[in-house]
């Protein structure tokens, strides 16, 4: 998972659920980067790495994040790829 720890700081700088903000370890989103990362392969586009982020973080907390949040994390992420 060579995305893993670029996803990881991306993910932990913007804390989308705001653990660690309460002071939650900091991997705290390791399961959720995992999946991001995983899904990452078969993404072709900012659009969808941004769908599929706010799906995960749904999936996982069952909390809704925006989309607008999950685009610039995408935008981040999938820099060097699109």
């Amino acid at each position: 998972m060579e995305n893993f720890n670029e996803i990881k700081r991306v993910i932990n700088e913007w804390d989308p659920i705001g653990l660690l903000a309460m002071e939650c370890p900091e991997d705290e989103y390791h399961p959720e980067i995992a999946d991001i990362a995983k899904q990452l392969k078969e993404i072709h586009s900012v659009e969808e790495a941004a769908r599929m982020i706010k799906q995960v973080f749904l999936e996982w907390f069952g909390e809704e994040v925006k989309l607008e949040e999950c685009y610039a994390a995408a935008i981040k992420i999938t820099a060097p790829t699109f």
